[in-house]
């Protein structure tokens, strides 16, 4: 009887392990994925915001050079402006920035349990209670983290299979 303990214990801790890792590890590829694009649209807004200034400048300070090419300037102006305003709003909207610190957050929480894992393993044969309070701490974290994109949850796997 006390081997099936055993076993079921260790078949646990295993599986623990296992969901611990993938868990932070989606949540890294979450962090890093979204500071990306976080750091695109700012971009974007920074060159497009540029770009605008510019062009709506220029009838001001260049009237000859604009007179000739009005339509294209305008056009420019319309469209650029359009860009700048739409990923400005996305990324109001999408926050990106918060998303990917609280997916951090959740990364290093992650971390952290799997740490009291590898602690855990160590100090075998351990108590079910130690396993036992981990495990409430990782339903806790599952529903207290952000979700990761399904997407990104399958490529972070994969990656570590």
């Amino acid at each position: 009887m006390a081997s099936e303990v055993s076993d079921d214990f260790l078949r646990i801790l295993a599986e623990t392990e296992t969901r611990v890792r993938h868990s932070a590890h989606a949540h890294w590829a979450a962090t890093n994925r979204m500071d990306a694009i976080n750091d695109t649209a700012t971009v974007a807004n920074l060159v497009g915001g540029f770009a605008v200034s510019l062009l709506a400048a220029l009838p001001v300070m260049y009237q000859s050079l604009y007179a000739p090419h009005a339509t294209v300037v305008n056009a420019s102006l319309f469209v650029l402006g359009g860009f700048v305003s739409v990923v400005s709003i996305l990324q109001a909207v999408q926050r990106w920035g918060e998303r990917s610190q609280s997916h951090l957050n959740a990364a290093n929480a992650y971390s952290s349990l799997r740490r009291k894992l590898e602690i855990l393993r160590l100090n075998l044969p351990g108590s079910a209670g130690e396993l036992e309070a981990i495990l409430e701490e990782l339903l806790r974290l599952g529903e207290t983290t952000p979700a990761v994109p399904g997407h990104i949850w399958r490529s972070a796997v994969r990656k570590l299979k």
